[in-house]
Formats: C-alpha cells, structure tokens, sequence
C-alpha cells in the first residue's frame, strides 16, 4: 500500500502567480504531458465517505474508478484512497481495458463489478458522481517531491428526469505536492527556500462536487 504526505494549495481560475513562481525556485520540471484525469466515486447509502469529509474527521475514505484521457487508451482502476491524520495510503485494483465509455459503463453496472467492489472493500456502494480535470504533472530535480496542478475540474450528475448529463465547472484550480513519510523534513525546507508563502488547504473534489450538484437541484 503507497503511503505519503500530500498537501493541497487553492487557487482562483486563472491565478498561477504563486504556482510558477514555486516550479521555477524549485527547480522542477515538467514529468510528462498533461492528462485528463476522469474519476467515479461511490459511496454508501448514507454516504458516510461524504460525511467523514465535511465533519472532519481524522480517519477518511474515498472510492472511486479512475481513468486518463480516453477510456479506450486506458487501462481502469478502482481505488480506495484513505486519509488517517496526516498520511495517505492508497489501494488499488485494475479493471482492466475498455474500448469506449460504453463498455466501460455497461461492466460498471453489472454483477461482475459489484463482486469484485464487494471483495475488495467489503462494502456495498453505489455510484455517485462523476469528476474530470486536466493535470499537469512536476518533479524535483532529487525527485523527493511532486506537484500536480489541476485545471478546468467539472462534476457531473446523471440527470434521470431529463434523460441527459449535466456538466458543471468548480471555480477553483489545486497545487497537490505529495511526498515521502522519510522526506518530510526535506520538502518543509525546500518549500521555505522558495519562499512560496500560500497556506495549505483540506479540498475534497468529491465534497466540493456534491455540495455544488446539491446546489443545482441534483442531489
């Protein structure tokens, strides 16, 4: 199970100021080229997952089945992510390989997904919504620490009464720098060195997506 400290930094649309001025004192560079980054989360009936998160609680979990860029050119994951105090740890299993969103859908809905969901988290969850962003991907040069940034993060809802898809637009963008337990001391200098004085944040897309659709008449 990965473990590792991760720290997130909001910012308005369009406001980078402070992010290039960090990847530029900090001597990082690009990883690769951005992704699109498409995530489902489930939760249980009384979406317990959700409330952790609102209320604050020390001890977080979040499930959701991830994908990059076109689902076609992507291998699926369904991953447990938990949040205990300061550290994360994340699980995972692969879904395997899909030729379109169709087929994607059409295995999500079946009893083969819900056993192997059953197996893995021993819980019964329902899908919830859904949440897409384009990332960007950053390293170190001592490749200690790593920073994404996303941009253009919509949420969507099924909308069963009108039979559509709903896409909404959360008007934030979110510096994540994530680490090693071991490297904690490491990175706390390295971010005084750049003298990147922007205080971190809890954000959930989760919560911020279902408190945003709850808004808008979905939940």
């Amino acid at each position: 199970m990965e473990q590792r400290h991760e720290n997130k930094f909001i910012f308005t649309k369009g406001d980078q100021i402070n992010f290039k001025s960090l990847i530029i004192n900090g001597y990082f560079r690009k990883l690769h080229e951005n992704r699109i980054v498409n995530s489902i989360y489930y939760d249980n009936v009384d979406l317990d997952s959700l409330y952790q998160n609102i209320n604050g609680s020390n001890y977080r979990v979040k499930h959701r089945v991830r994908w990059y860029n076109q689902v076609s050119n992507s291998e699926v994951f369904f991953e447990k992510k938990i949040k205990s105090g300061l550290i994360t740890k994340k699980q995972k299993i692969s879904l395997g390989f899909f030729k379109n969103y169709f087929e994607l859908s059409k295995y999500l809905h079946s009893n083969f997904f819900i056993k192997d969901i059953v197996n893995f988290t021993s819980e019964n969850l329902i899908e919830v919504l859904t949440v897409s962003y384009q990332r960007a991907y950053f390293s170190d040069y001592k490749k200690k620490l790593r920073a994404t940034y996303d941009t253009d993060i919509k949420t969507q809802k099924k909308n069963i009464k009108n039979k559509k898809n709903s896409f909404f637009n959360l008007d934030s963008e979110i510096l994540e720098l994530k680490y090693g337990l071991k490297d904690f001391e490491y990175v706390k200098n390295k971010i005084k060195q750049t003298e990147f004085n922007q205080r971190n944040q809890k954000f959930s897309k989760y919560v911020k997506s279902f408190l945003l659709l709850s808004e808008m008449g979905f939940h």
